[in-house]
């Protein structure tokens, strides 16, 4: 998803191998945040001029490395800079704008999380999306990547039925293990403007 000006979105996410990235009341188990605190994971983002996460996940991430993060919210009125990072409504403040404040000089965004933030690009546009799995992990029941999944469809039927063509798909770390799967389409829908974003 390529943003007026120097900017180009990508979303990120680390799941186990039945596409969970997280227990059904949205707890990470210590495993699976293991896997996202992993060093070939965090290297991924930090190559990142910045990241974008929803409140939620953001919550459950603390801003420990310091990134340049936004936090998407309903509980601002446009873009304030508070605890963590910057919080931005989306629904008051466009895209670029906020890009222009916080990333000024251009470079890769991270979408980090969790499932309706990346949804919402998903939704307006979003052209690359790496999924990362823990392979040898599983969480029984619980939260899945994209809200279309269920026990019978996994992310990458999802991701091919919208028109999503897997690119690449290698393993990251052969000790834990970690692959890395990295999807691509040109954008077919219009912006949806019915999301929670406190996530």
């Amino acid at each position: 998803m390529s943003v007026p000006g120097t900017w180009e979105l990508h979303g990120y996410a680390m799941t186990c191998r039945n596409d969970c990235i997280a227990t059904s009341t949205g707890e990470i188990p210590d495993a699976l945040q293991s896997a996202i605190e992993s060093k070939k994971y965090q290297q991924l983002i930090d190559a990142c001029a910045a990241e974008i996460l929803g409140r939620r996940a953001h919550e459950r991430r603390p801003n420990t490395r310091q990134r340049t993060r936004t936090i998407m919210t309903r509980s601002v009125t446009a873009l304030e800079h508070k605890e963590g990072g910057w919080w931005w409504n989306p629904a008051t403040m466009a895209l670029d704008n906020m890009l222009r404040m916080v990333a000024s000089s251009g470079g890769r965004i991270a979408i980090n999380g969790g499932q309706t933030a990346l949804e919402h690009f998903i939704e307006t546009g979003l052209e690359t999306l790496h999924v990362c799995r823990a392979e040898s992990l599983a969480i029984q029941d619980g939260l899945k990547l994209l809200a279309a999944c269920d026990r019978k469809t996994t992310v990458d039927e999802v991701l091919r039925s919208e028109g999503w063509d897997l690119v690449e798909r290698k393993l990251i770390d052969l000790k834990a293990p970690i692959s890395l799967s990295t999807w691509r389409r040109f954008p077919t829908v219009a912006p949806g403007d019915n999301f929670s974003l406190d996530i």
